[in-house]
């Protein structure tokens, strides 16, 4: 929401300065003064500056954000637990759900595809409302999982649709040994 208000302000301060400088250019050419074009350029420096951080934002810091973001939900995840609690944490994959997210943006799911997940396609970070999107392998949108996550501790909690109600279960990464 941050994000948004900030954008929203620099492109408002952006079109307030461009009208400005536009204002000062039409009575710089009337008046025939260069003292007021140069001034008139000086104002359009603000614009440029307000879209140079709009570009920086949106080409450099977000993908490499979403690129860390990857790497730090990359690994193993083990079904944890599940709303009707029937599905129990396991480490084997005998009995339990396990999910591999890859670095480099593709996933492997061994378990029921009921909950929406296929058996393997693609994953991304930039999700509505900072939802993990999974992907199938012919591009088209099949689940969501929401990330929790610190420094040591990773989680993916995914919805479902069990008959007419709505189950959540919850995959736990497993720390690499």
């Amino acid at each position: 929401m941050l994000e948004s208000l900030l954008f929203i302000l620099l492109l408002s301060v952006s079109a307030l300065f461009i009208v400005i400088a536009l204002i000062v250019m039409l009575i710089a050419v009337i008046r025939k003064s260069s003292a007021l074009k140069k001034t008139a350029l000086k104002i359009s420096i603000i614009p440029i500056l307000c879209w140079v951080l709009i570009a920086i934002w949106y080409l450099i810091t977000l993908p490499s954000i979403r690129k860390s973001e990857m790497e730090n939900f990359a690994g193993t995840y083990i079904l944890n637990s599940s709303d009707n609690g029937s599905l129990k944490k396991s480490k084997s994959r005998i009995d339990g759900f396990k999910l591999i997210l890859s670095d480099d943006g593709t996933y492997l799911f061994d378990g029921h595809e009921k909950i929406g997940l296929q058996k393997h396609g693609t994953w991304k970070t930039d999700g509505t409302d900072g939802l993990f999107e999974f992907y199938n392998e012919n591009g088209n949108l099949s689940q969501w999982a929401t990330p929790y996550g610190n420094d040591n501790n990773y989680s993916l909690s995914i919805e479902y649709q069990k008959g007419q109600d709505s189950k959540t279960i919850l995959f736990v990464k497993i720390k690499s040994e």
